[in-house]
Protein backbone atom coordinates (compact mmCIF):
# COMPACT_ATOMS: atom_id res chain seq x y z
CA UNK A 1 0.00 0.00 0.00
CA UNK A 2 1.26 3.46 -0.91
CA UNK A 3 1.91 6.37 1.79
CA UNK A 4 -0.96 8.58 2.12
CA UNK A 5 1.88 11.71 0.95
CA UNK A 6 2.42 9.52 -2.32
CA UNK A 7 -0.86 9.26 -3.19
CA UNK A 8 -1.72 12.95 -3.25
CA UNK A 9 -0.36 13.37 -6.44
CA UNK A 10 -3.44 11.14 -7.84
CA UNK A 11 -6.18 12.23 -5.93
CA UNK A 12 -9.55 13.22 -7.68
CA UNK A 13 -10.02 17.15 -7.84
CA UNK A 14 -13.66 17.61 -7.06
CA UNK A 15 -16.20 15.69 -4.67
CA UNK A 16 -17.88 13.94 -7.54
CA UNK A 17 -14.82 12.37 -8.44
CA UNK A 18 -13.84 11.46 -4.72
CA UNK A 19 -17.36 9.77 -4.49
CA UNK A 20 -16.96 7.76 -8.08
CA UNK A 21 -13.48 6.43 -6.94
CA UNK A 22 -14.53 5.52 -3.77
CA UNK A 23 -17.49 3.25 -5.02
CA UNK A 24 -15.54 1.79 -7.17
CA UNK A 25 -12.91 0.90 -5.14
CA UNK A 26 -15.24 -0.49 -2.64
CA UNK A 27 -16.89 -2.19 -5.66
CA UNK A 28 -13.61 -4.40 -6.43
CA UNK A 29 -12.88 -4.98 -2.78
CA UNK A 30 -10.16 -3.13 -2.74
CA UNK A 31 -10.54 -2.01 0.51
CA UNK A 32 -6.46 -1.09 1.36
CA UNK A 33 -6.56 1.34 -1.49
CA UNK A 34 -9.59 2.76 -0.78
CA UNK A 35 -8.09 3.26 2.97
CA UNK A 36 -5.25 4.89 1.15
CA UNK A 37 -7.79 7.28 -0.41
CA UNK A 38 -9.33 8.75 2.05
CA UNK A 39 -6.34 9.01 4.11
CA UNK A 40 -4.37 10.50 1.37
CA UNK A 41 -7.63 12.93 1.31
CA UNK A 42 -7.39 14.00 4.48
CA UNK A 43 -3.46 14.77 4.89
CA UNK A 44 -4.10 16.96 2.14
CA UNK A 45 -7.21 19.16 3.77
CA UNK A 46 -5.28 18.90 6.93
CA UNK A 47 -2.14 20.31 5.03
CA UNK A 48 -4.23 23.06 3.55
CA UNK A 49 -6.02 23.85 6.73
CA UNK A 50 -2.70 24.14 8.23
CA UNK A 51 -1.57 26.75 5.65
CA UNK A 52 -4.68 28.49 5.41
CA UNK A 53 -5.13 29.14 9.06
CA UNK A 54 -1.59 30.17 9.26
CA UNK A 55 -2.87 32.88 6.88
CA UNK A 56 -5.46 34.02 8.89
CA UNK A 57 -3.88 34.38 11.55
CA UNK A 58 -0.78 36.58 10.09
CA UNK A 59 -3.56 38.94 8.80
CA UNK A 60 -5.38 39.35 11.96
CA UNK A 61 -1.81 40.36 13.46
CA UNK A 62 -1.05 42.77 10.81
CA UNK A 63 -4.06 44.24 11.25
CA UNK A 64 -4.46 44.43 15.31
CA UNK A 65 -1.14 42.68 16.67
CA UNK A 66 1.90 44.39 17.76
CA UNK A 67 4.38 45.25 15.15
CA UNK A 68 7.70 44.68 16.48
CA UNK A 69 9.53 42.02 16.84
CA UNK A 70 11.21 41.79 20.36
CA UNK A 71 10.18 38.58 21.91
CA UNK A 72 10.83 38.46 25.77
CA UNK A 73 12.72 35.26 27.50
CA UNK A 74 9.29 35.24 29.35
CA UNK A 75 7.75 34.32 25.73
CA UNK A 76 10.61 32.41 24.73
CA UNK A 77 9.58 29.76 27.89
CA UNK A 78 5.95 29.65 27.18
CA UNK A 79 7.25 28.08 23.90
CA UNK A 80 9.68 25.79 25.46
CA UNK A 81 7.03 24.71 27.59
CA UNK A 82 4.29 23.60 24.93
CA UNK A 83 7.14 21.80 23.63
CA UNK A 84 7.96 19.84 26.95
CA UNK A 85 11.93 21.00 27.08
CA UNK A 86 13.41 23.48 29.10
CA UNK A 87 16.08 24.76 26.69
CA UNK A 88 16.55 23.56 22.46
CA UNK A 89 19.03 20.77 21.70
CA UNK A 90 22.28 21.26 22.18
CA UNK A 91 22.37 24.74 23.90
CA UNK A 92 24.00 23.02 27.16
CA UNK A 93 27.40 25.27 27.84
CA UNK A 94 26.41 27.41 25.10
CA UNK A 95 26.00 31.22 25.11
CA UNK A 96 21.89 30.14 24.87
CA UNK A 97 22.35 29.33 28.47
CA UNK A 98 22.99 32.31 30.32
CA UNK A 99 18.95 33.45 29.92
CA UNK A 100 17.25 31.06 27.56
CA UNK A 101 16.61 28.69 30.02
CA UNK A 102 16.40 28.21 34.14
CA UNK A 103 19.10 26.70 35.97
CA UNK A 104 18.42 22.94 36.87
CA UNK A 105 19.49 23.43 40.53
CA UNK A 106 17.18 26.23 40.96
CA UNK A 107 14.47 25.14 42.85
CA UNK A 108 16.20 21.57 44.64
CA UNK A 109 18.10 23.57 47.90
CA UNK A 110 14.89 25.34 49.90
CA UNK A 111 16.30 29.06 49.99
CA UNK A 112 16.16 31.68 52.36
CA UNK A 113 13.62 34.20 51.45
CA UNK A 114 15.33 37.64 50.00
CA UNK A 115 14.52 40.67 52.26
CA UNK A 116 12.11 42.73 50.83
CA UNK A 117 13.18 45.10 48.59
CA UNK A 118 12.50 49.17 49.36
CA UNK A 119 10.14 50.63 46.86
CA UNK A 120 11.46 52.08 43.45
CA UNK A 121 10.90 55.83 43.75
CA UNK A 122 10.50 57.71 40.26
CA UNK A 123 14.30 58.12 38.81
CA UNK A 124 16.08 61.18 38.87
CA UNK A 125 15.62 64.28 36.17
CA UNK A 126 18.07 64.13 33.52
CA UNK A 127 19.86 67.40 33.24
CA UNK A 128 18.44 70.24 31.01
CA UNK A 129 21.27 70.76 27.99
CA UNK A 130 23.85 72.44 28.27
CA UNK A 131 23.97 74.03 24.89
CA UNK A 132 20.61 76.44 25.48
CA UNK A 133 20.42 79.70 25.69
CA UNK A 134 20.08 80.58 29.98
CA UNK A 135 18.24 83.47 30.90
CA UNK A 136 18.50 84.36 34.71
CA UNK A 137 15.52 86.19 36.29
CA UNK A 138 16.15 87.39 40.03
CA UNK A 139 12.44 86.75 41.82
CA UNK A 140 12.48 89.07 45.23
CA UNK A 141 10.66 88.28 48.04
CA UNK A 142 7.69 90.17 48.50
CA UNK A 143 8.02 93.48 49.96
CA UNK A 144 5.75 92.73 52.98
CA UNK A 145 7.76 89.89 53.57
CA UNK A 146 11.25 91.75 53.96
CA UNK A 147 11.27 92.81 57.58
CA UNK A 148 11.58 90.49 60.69
CA UNK A 149 8.27 89.89 62.52
CA UNK A 150 10.05 89.84 65.82
CA UNK A 151 12.14 93.47 65.72
CA UNK A 152 11.48 95.23 62.77
CA UNK A 153 14.63 94.86 61.13
CA UNK A 154 15.15 95.10 57.38
CA UNK A 155 16.06 91.48 56.66
CA UNK A 156 19.80 90.84 54.28
CA UNK A 157 19.92 88.46 51.24
CA UNK A 158 22.28 85.50 52.38
CA UNK A 159 21.66 83.19 49.32
CA UNK A 160 19.03 82.87 46.52
CA UNK A 161 17.31 79.03 46.07
CA UNK A 162 17.95 78.15 42.39
CA UNK A 163 15.90 75.98 40.43
CA UNK A 164 15.16 75.49 36.26
CA UNK A 165 12.55 75.97 33.96
CA UNK A 166 12.53 75.12 30.50
CA UNK A 167 10.61 77.25 28.20
CA UNK A 168 9.86 77.13 24.45
CA UNK A 169 10.06 80.33 22.29
CA UNK A 170 8.13 80.01 19.25
CA UNK A 171 9.60 80.50 16.10
CA UNK A 172 9.14 83.56 13.98
CA UNK A 173 9.43 84.85 10.75
CA UNK A 174 10.69 88.63 10.16
CA UNK A 175 11.12 90.65 7.29
CA UNK A 176 14.98 91.38 6.10
CA UNK A 177 14.92 94.36 3.93
CA UNK A 178 18.13 94.07 1.68
CA UNK A 179 19.47 97.58 0.45
CA UNK A 180 22.02 97.21 -1.96
CA UNK A 181 24.62 99.86 -2.50
CA UNK A 182 24.80 102.26 -5.39
CA UNK A 183 27.87 103.67 -6.61
CA UNK A 184 28.66 106.15 -9.25
CA UNK A 185 31.14 108.41 -10.23
CA UNK A 186 30.19 112.10 -10.09
CA UNK A 187 32.69 113.08 -12.74
CA UNK A 188 32.49 110.26 -15.56
CA UNK A 189 28.48 109.64 -15.73
CA UNK A 190 28.95 107.45 -18.97
CA UNK A 191 30.55 104.49 -16.21
CA UNK A 192 27.48 104.14 -15.30
CA UNK A 193 26.13 102.77 -11.79
CA UNK A 194 28.17 100.03 -9.96
CA UNK A 195 25.41 97.62 -7.68
CA UNK A 196 26.01 95.35 -5.05
CA UNK A 197 24.95 92.09 -5.88
CA UNK A 198 22.01 90.50 -4.17
CA UNK A 199 22.45 87.67 -1.10
CA UNK A 200 18.76 86.55 -1.85
CA UNK A 201 18.37 82.66 -2.72
CA UNK A 202 16.02 82.98 -5.08
CA UNK A 203 16.45 85.71 -7.88
CA UNK A 204 12.26 85.80 -7.81
CA UNK A 205 11.17 84.19 -4.78
CA UNK A 206 11.53 85.98 -1.59
CA UNK A 207 12.27 82.94 0.94
CA UNK A 208 15.69 82.94 2.50
CA UNK A 209 17.94 80.01 3.21
CA UNK A 210 16.42 79.29 6.93
CA UNK A 211 12.71 79.38 5.64
CA UNK A 212 13.72 77.02 2.51
CA UNK A 213 15.64 74.72 4.68
CA UNK A 214 12.63 74.66 7.68
CA UNK A 215 10.23 73.47 4.95
CA UNK A 216 12.80 70.86 4.04
CA UNK A 217 12.88 69.62 7.77
CA UNK A 218 9.58 69.41 8.24
CA UNK A 219 8.53 67.71 5.10
CA UNK A 220 11.50 64.71 5.29
CA UNK A 221 12.50 64.56 9.09
CA UNK A 222 8.71 65.74 9.96
CA UNK A 223 7.10 63.97 7.32
CA UNK A 224 4.08 66.88 7.18
CA UNK A 225 2.93 67.79 4.50
CA UNK A 226 3.00 71.47 2.68
CA UNK A 227 -0.50 71.78 2.93
CA UNK A 228 -0.38 71.24 6.98
CA UNK A 229 2.89 73.43 6.77
CA UNK A 230 0.80 75.83 5.13
CA UNK A 231 -1.95 75.80 7.90
CA UNK A 232 1.35 76.04 10.44
CA UNK A 233 2.52 79.21 8.88
CA UNK A 234 -0.53 81.09 8.88
CA UNK A 235 -0.99 80.86 12.96
CA UNK A 236 1.90 83.23 12.25
CA UNK A 237 -0.15 85.50 10.26
CA UNK A 238 1.66 84.50 7.31
CA UNK A 239 -0.21 83.24 4.20
CA UNK A 240 1.69 80.67 2.02
CA UNK A 241 -0.28 78.72 -0.52
CA UNK A 242 0.65 74.52 -0.65
CA UNK A 243 1.56 75.69 -3.90
CA UNK A 244 3.98 78.22 -3.58
CA UNK A 245 5.59 75.88 -0.97
CA UNK A 246 5.81 73.05 -3.69
CA UNK A 247 8.15 75.61 -6.34
CA UNK A 248 10.68 76.65 -2.84
CA UNK A 249 10.79 73.26 -1.76
CA UNK A 250 11.62 72.31 -5.52
CA UNK A 251 13.94 74.88 -5.98
CA UNK A 252 15.89 74.06 -2.61
CA UNK A 253 16.49 70.68 -3.29
CA UNK A 254 17.94 71.22 -6.72
CA UNK A 255 19.86 73.55 -5.28
CA UNK A 256 20.73 70.44 -3.02
CA UNK A 257 21.40 68.15 -5.54
CA UNK A 258 24.88 68.18 -6.29
CA UNK A 259 25.40 67.39 -3.02
CA UNK A 260 22.59 64.37 -3.05
CA UNK A 261 24.67 63.57 -5.71
CA UNK A 262 28.49 63.54 -4.21
CA UNK A 263 26.86 61.33 -1.24
CA UNK A 264 25.79 58.38 -4.04
CA UNK A 265 29.08 58.28 -5.44
CA UNK A 266 30.66 58.16 -2.07
CA UNK A 267 28.47 55.29 -0.89
CA UNK A 268 28.16 53.32 -4.42
CA UNK A 269 31.93 53.40 -4.05
CA UNK A 270 32.79 51.89 -0.34
CA UNK A 271 33.72 48.46 0.27
CA UNK A 272 30.37 47.03 1.96
CA UNK A 273 26.84 48.34 0.72
CA UNK A 274 23.57 47.34 2.03
CA UNK A 275 20.81 47.56 0.22
CA UNK A 276 16.79 47.81 -0.03
CA UNK A 277 13.90 49.57 -1.58
CA UNK A 278 10.15 50.41 -1.19
CA UNK A 279 7.50 51.28 -3.40
CA UNK A 280 6.72 55.19 -4.16
CA UNK A 281 2.83 56.04 -5.60
CA UNK A 282 3.84 58.52 -8.42
CA UNK A 283 1.02 60.33 -10.48
CA UNK A 284 1.35 59.56 -13.97
CA UNK A 285 -0.91 60.94 -16.79
CA UNK A 286 -0.36 57.98 -19.45
CA UNK A 287 -0.66 55.06 -16.94
CA UNK A 288 -4.30 53.55 -17.41
CA UNK A 289 -5.01 54.27 -13.12
CA UNK A 290 -3.21 58.41 -13.37
CA UNK A 291 -0.58 56.41 -10.87
CA UNK A 292 1.93 53.97 -10.96
CA UNK A 293 4.05 52.55 -8.88
CA UNK A 294 7.46 53.91 -8.70
CA UNK A 295 10.43 52.19 -6.47
CA UNK A 296 12.72 53.86 -4.19
CA UNK A 297 16.13 52.16 -3.65
CA UNK A 298 18.38 52.77 -0.33
CA UNK A 299 22.00 52.07 -0.50
CA UNK A 300 24.04 52.10 3.01
CA UNK A 301 27.61 52.39 2.77
CA UNK A 302 30.81 54.38 3.86
CA UNK A 303 28.62 56.10 7.17
CA UNK A 304 26.32 57.98 4.55
CA UNK A 305 22.72 57.15 3.06
CA UNK A 306 22.14 57.50 -0.57
CA UNK A 307 18.28 57.05 -1.97
CA UNK A 308 17.66 56.87 -5.87
CA UNK A 309 14.53 56.70 -7.43
CA UNK A 310 13.48 54.65 -9.99
CA UNK A 311 10.17 54.83 -12.87
CA UNK A 312 9.49 50.95 -12.39
CA UNK A 313 10.94 48.00 -10.54
CA UNK A 314 13.19 46.92 -13.53
CA UNK A 315 16.37 45.57 -13.06
CA UNK A 316 18.47 47.93 -14.98
CA UNK A 317 18.39 50.81 -12.76
CA UNK A 318 19.68 49.89 -10.08
CA UNK A 319 21.96 46.99 -12.25
CA UNK A 320 23.32 50.66 -14.01
CA UNK A 321 24.18 51.87 -10.51
CA UNK A 322 26.29 48.82 -9.56
CA UNK A 323 28.44 48.68 -12.48
CA UNK A 324 31.68 48.69 -11.60
CA UNK A 325 30.96 47.70 -7.96
CA UNK A 326 33.61 45.81 -6.57
CA UNK A 327 32.71 45.30 -2.51
CA UNK A 328 30.22 43.46 -1.10
CA UNK A 329 26.61 44.20 -1.15
CA UNK A 330 24.29 42.79 1.78
CA UNK A 331 20.13 42.64 1.31
CA UNK A 332 17.48 40.49 1.64
CA UNK A 333 16.57 37.07 -0.09
CA UNK A 334 14.39 38.53 -2.38
CA UNK A 335 13.94 36.39 -5.83
CA UNK A 336 13.95 39.66 -8.06
CA UNK A 337 17.59 40.71 -6.49
CA UNK A 338 19.13 37.74 -9.12
CA UNK A 339 17.64 39.88 -12.22
CA UNK A 340 19.19 43.09 -10.70
CA UNK A 341 22.60 41.93 -9.77
CA UNK A 342 23.19 40.30 -13.49
CA UNK A 343 21.78 43.62 -14.83
CA UNK A 344 18.97 41.81 -16.19
CA UNK A 345 17.23 38.46 -16.88
CA UNK A 346 19.93 37.12 -19.29
CA UNK A 347 23.28 39.53 -18.04
CA UNK A 348 26.40 39.01 -16.48
CA UNK A 349 26.66 38.56 -12.57
CA UNK A 350 27.15 42.31 -11.65
CA UNK A 351 27.92 41.56 -8.22
CA UNK A 352 28.84 37.45 -7.70
CA UNK A 353 27.50 35.13 -4.95
CA UNK A 354 30.89 34.98 -3.43
CA UNK A 355 30.32 38.56 -2.22
CA UNK A 356 26.92 38.96 -1.38
CA UNK A 357 25.76 38.78 2.30
CA UNK A 358 22.43 37.71 3.81
CA UNK A 359 20.39 39.16 5.99
CA UNK A 360 20.01 37.40 9.77
CA UNK A 361 16.94 40.14 10.88
CA UNK A 362 14.84 39.03 7.95
CA UNK A 363 16.09 35.00 8.63
CA UNK A 364 14.36 35.53 12.17
CA UNK A 365 11.42 37.02 11.20
CA UNK A 366 10.29 34.37 9.40
CA UNK A 367 10.39 32.55 12.97
CA UNK A 368 9.05 34.90 14.42
CA UNK A 369 5.83 35.09 12.18
CA UNK A 370 5.92 31.51 12.67
CA UNK A 371 5.85 31.66 16.48
CA UNK A 372 3.26 33.99 16.41
CA UNK A 373 1.04 31.93 14.59
CA UNK A 374 0.98 29.37 17.28
CA UNK A 375 4.02 27.06 16.21
CA UNK A 376 5.92 26.49 19.41
CA UNK A 377 8.86 24.89 17.62
CA UNK A 378 9.80 28.58 16.14
CA UNK A 379 10.67 29.52 19.75
CA UNK A 380 14.00 27.27 19.47
CA UNK A 381 15.19 29.53 16.27
CA UNK A 382 14.23 32.28 18.09
CA UNK A 383 16.51 31.44 21.33
CA UNK A 384 19.51 30.67 18.94
CA UNK A 385 18.83 34.36 17.49
CA UNK A 386 18.70 35.81 21.25
CA UNK A 387 21.69 34.46 21.90
CA UNK A 388 23.43 35.71 18.17
CA UNK A 389 21.85 39.04 18.85
CA UNK A 390 22.98 39.43 22.50
CA UNK A 391 27.07 38.39 21.43
CA UNK A 392 26.97 41.04 18.70
CA UNK A 393 25.14 43.94 21.28
CA UNK A 394 28.21 42.92 23.87
CA UNK A 395 30.61 43.59 20.65
CA UNK A 396 28.84 47.22 20.57
CA UNK A 397 29.23 48.44 24.40
CA UNK A 398 32.70 46.96 24.53
CA UNK A 399 33.42 48.85 21.43
CA UNK A 400 35.62 46.28 20.05
CA UNK A 401 37.37 47.07 17.04
CA UNK A 402 37.01 44.92 13.74
CA UNK A 403 39.83 42.79 14.59
CA UNK A 404 38.36 41.75 18.01
CA UNK A 405 34.96 41.47 16.79
CA UNK A 406 35.85 39.30 14.45
CA UNK A 407 37.47 37.02 16.89
CA UNK A 408 34.68 37.37 19.16
CA UNK A 409 31.95 36.04 16.31
CA UNK A 410 34.46 33.05 15.05
CA UNK A 411 35.17 31.92 19.01
CA UNK A 412 31.49 32.41 20.38
CA UNK A 413 28.79 33.49 17.46
CA UNK A 414 29.63 30.70 15.10
CA UNK A 415 29.17 27.63 17.32
CA UNK A 416 25.57 29.16 18.27
CA UNK A 417 24.98 29.16 14.33
CA UNK A 418 26.57 26.07 13.80
CA UNK A 419 23.75 24.97 15.95
CA UNK A 420 20.82 26.49 14.88
CA UNK A 421 21.22 25.34 11.26
CA UNK A 422 22.14 21.77 12.53
CA UNK A 423 18.54 21.77 14.19
CA UNK A 424 17.11 23.82 11.06
CA UNK A 425 18.32 21.11 8.58
CA UNK A 426 17.24 18.26 10.40
CA UNK A 427 13.02 20.03 11.27
CA UNK A 428 12.99 20.97 7.99
CA UNK A 429 12.81 17.08 6.56
CA UNK A 430 9.54 16.34 8.69
CA UNK A 431 7.78 19.67 7.77
CA UNK A 432 4.76 19.93 5.77
CA UNK A 433 4.89 22.22 2.97
CA UNK A 434 3.53 25.43 2.87
CA UNK A 435 3.32 26.21 6.90
CA UNK A 436 5.07 28.97 8.31
CA UNK A 437 7.68 26.84 10.05
CA UNK A 438 8.42 25.62 6.97
CA UNK A 439 8.79 28.41 4.73
CA UNK A 440 10.97 29.85 7.53
CA UNK A 441 13.26 27.00 7.44
CA UNK A 442 13.64 26.62 3.90
CA UNK A 443 13.91 30.61 3.64
CA UNK A 444 16.89 30.23 6.01
CA UNK A 445 18.81 27.26 4.25
CA UNK A 446 18.50 29.18 0.93
CA UNK A 447 20.16 32.05 3.15
CA UNK A 448 22.64 30.09 4.70
CA UNK A 449 25.58 30.68 3.05
CA UNK A 450 25.20 34.59 2.32
CA UNK A 451 24.02 35.18 5.82
CA UNK A 452 27.27 32.83 7.62
CA UNK A 453 29.47 35.07 5.65
CA UNK A 454 29.00 37.97 7.89
CA UNK A 455 30.10 36.49 10.57
CA UNK A 456 33.69 36.38 8.16
CA UNK A 457 34.82 39.92 8.35
CA UNK A 458 34.22 42.66 11.11
CA UNK A 459 33.09 45.37 9.39
CA UNK A 460 29.99 44.03 8.27
CA UNK A 461 26.74 43.66 10.72
CA UNK A 462 24.66 40.80 10.39
CA UNK A 463 21.68 42.40 9.16
CA UNK A 464 20.65 44.97 6.93
CA UNK A 465 18.91 47.13 10.18
CA UNK A 466 20.31 50.40 9.28
CA UNK A 467 19.13 50.56 5.54
CA UNK A 468 15.25 49.30 7.04
CA UNK A 469 15.72 52.16 9.58
CA UNK A 470 16.19 54.77 6.98
CA UNK A 471 13.27 53.33 5.01
CA UNK A 472 10.80 53.50 7.72
CA UNK A 473 11.28 57.24 7.10
CA UNK A 474 10.07 57.39 4.10
CA UNK A 475 7.11 54.91 4.37
CA UNK A 476 6.17 57.18 7.30
CA UNK A 477 6.37 60.29 4.69
CA UNK A 478 4.29 58.11 2.27
CA UNK A 479 1.46 58.12 4.56
CA UNK A 480 1.10 61.77 4.68
CA UNK A 481 1.49 62.85 1.47
CA UNK A 482 0.63 59.83 -0.10
CA UNK A 483 2.12 59.91 -3.29
CA UNK A 484 4.70 62.14 -5.21
CA UNK A 485 3.44 64.25 -8.42
CA UNK A 486 6.05 63.24 -10.71
CA UNK A 487 8.75 61.43 -11.77
CA UNK A 488 10.88 64.67 -11.20
CA UNK A 489 9.08 65.31 -7.76
CA UNK A 490 9.98 61.52 -7.09
CA UNK A 491 13.80 62.46 -7.52
CA UNK A 492 13.25 65.16 -5.68
CA UNK A 493 11.91 63.21 -3.01
CA UNK A 494 15.31 60.90 -3.14
CA UNK A 495 17.70 64.18 -2.79
CA UNK A 496 15.99 65.16 0.54
CA UNK A 497 15.58 61.14 1.88
CA UNK A 498 19.52 61.11 1.09
CA UNK A 499 21.06 64.55 3.10
CA UNK A 500 18.66 64.33 5.68
CA UNK A 501 19.32 60.62 6.15
CA UNK A 502 22.95 60.90 6.20
CA UNK A 503 22.49 64.55 8.67
CA UNK A 504 21.03 61.91 10.98
CA UNK A 505 23.58 59.17 10.78
CA UNK A 506 26.28 61.91 12.13
CA UNK A 507 23.65 63.52 14.77
CA UNK A 508 24.04 66.66 12.50
CA UNK A 509 21.13 69.46 13.10
CA UNK A 510 19.06 69.30 10.08
CA UNK A 511 17.55 72.64 9.93
CA UNK A 512 21.51 73.99 10.85
CA UNK A 513 23.14 72.09 8.52
CA UNK A 514 20.64 72.83 5.54
CA UNK A 515 20.64 77.08 6.27
CA UNK A 516 24.34 76.85 5.95
CA UNK A 517 24.70 74.43 3.10
CA UNK A 518 21.60 76.28 0.89
CA UNK A 519 23.47 79.55 1.70
CA UNK A 520 27.02 78.54 0.41
CA UNK A 521 25.74 76.56 -2.69
CA UNK A 522 23.69 79.55 -3.94
CA UNK A 523 26.98 82.02 -2.99
CA UNK A 524 28.99 80.05 -5.46
CA UNK A 525 30.43 77.00 -3.54
CA UNK A 526 33.38 75.43 -5.40
CA UNK A 527 31.63 71.77 -6.92
CA UNK A 528 35.69 70.65 -6.10
CA UNK A 529 34.74 70.92 -2.78
CA UNK A 530 31.27 69.64 -1.91
CA UNK A 531 33.19 66.90 0.31
CA UNK A 532 33.73 69.66 2.95
CA UNK A 533 29.33 69.80 2.77
CA UNK A 534 28.58 66.23 3.45
CA UNK A 535 27.15 65.86 7.15
CA UNK A 536 29.98 63.46 7.91
CA UNK A 537 32.49 66.43 7.23
CA UNK A 538 30.04 69.54 8.36
CA UNK A 539 29.48 67.75 11.45
CA UNK A 540 33.38 68.35 12.91
CA UNK A 541 33.26 72.08 11.54
CA UNK A 542 33.13 75.22 13.57
CA UNK A 543 29.73 75.89 12.13
CA UNK A 544 28.30 72.40 13.40
CA UNK A 545 27.52 73.21 16.96
CA UNK A 546 26.39 69.65 18.53
CA UNK A 547 22.79 69.76 19.24
CA UNK A 548 21.66 67.41 22.79
CA UNK A 549 19.79 64.49 21.01
CA UNK A 550 19.51 65.44 17.72
CA UNK A 551 20.42 61.86 16.27
CA UNK A 552 17.41 60.33 17.96
CA UNK A 553 14.52 63.45 17.91
CA UNK A 554 14.77 63.70 14.72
Amino acid sequence: MTSPLQSQAQLPADLADVRSKLEQLAAAGQLPELIDLVLGLLVQLRDKNTALSARLASALRELYGRKSQQVSTEQLMLMFAELGAEAPPGAAGSELGADAAPQPEQGLVPQPPEPPKPPRGRGGRAPLPEHLPRETRVVPVPEAERTCPQCGADKKCIGHRTSEVLEFVPAQFKIIEEQREKLACPRCPEQGVTTADSEKVMDRGRPGPGLLASILVEKFEDSMPLYRQSQQYARFGVSLSPSTLGDWSAFALDVLAPVAERIAERVLDSFYLRADDTGMRVLDRDHPAGVKRGHIWAFVGADLVAFLYAPDWKAKHPAALLQGFTGYLQGDGYAGYGAMLRGGDDGEMIVPEERRLGCGMHVRAKFEKAAKGGDARAAVALSYFKAIYRIEATCKEEALSTEARLACRQERSLPVVDELYQWIHELHLRLVPGTPLCIATQYAINQEAAWRRCFTDGRFEIDNGEVERQLRRVALGRKNYLFAGSDKGAQRLAVGYTIFGSCRMHGVNPLAWATDVIGKLQAGWPRGRLDELLPDAWAKSPRAAPVAGDADAT
